[in-house]
């Protein structure tokens, strides 16, 4: 299944893969509807294909990489929960509020005034991500409204 047209799909971040955004997409394509990591993984294995750029092949290199994912879940998944408040959702430990600058606890950044708006515009540059991201999705529009009065 070919996807889009030429020209018509593109890296969200430039230069991040030093593969063609549309060749990729009509790999991925070929595989069929639903396809899985584990297919694409098996597709990129050909080094002749376009995938095959997009993925660490050094194991060693791979492994490590794979580790900082992991290591980034578990901070993601520590949560404080107040025992009297069992309505109110867990709440996350730690955040990173500016790129390149590592985790901080939460106490730590509702603190201090700049980090707490560096936090805050991260959440909305978030929404608007959201948004972004379901854009094609009509019946979230009074959900995007809101995310417009809050982001701007």
């Amino acid at each position: 299944m070919r996807i889009e047209s030429m020209d018509s799909v593109k890296w969200k971040i430039a230069g991040l893969y030093k593969a063609s955004a549309q060749a990729v997409a009509n790999e991925i394509g070929e595989l069929g509807i639903g396809a899985t990591p584990a297919m694409i993984v098996k597709r990129a294995e050909d080094p002749t294909s376009e995938l095959h750029k997009c993925f660490t092949w050094n194991d060693s290199e791979a492994a490590q990489k794979y580790r900082e994912i992991e290591a980034q879940k578990v901070v993601r998944m520590l949560v404080r929960i107040e025992p009297q408040a069992e309505q109110k959702a867990p709440q996350r430990l730690f955040y990173v509020t500016k790129e390149n600058e590592g985790y901080k606890p939460i106490a730590f950044i509702l603190e201090r005034p700049d980090e707490r708006a560096a936090l805050l515009e991260r959440a909305k540059s978030e929404l608007q991500a959201f948004k972004r991201k379901y854009d094609c999705l009509q019946e979230l529009t009074d959900v995007f409204q809101a995310i417009d009065r809050i982001a701007s």
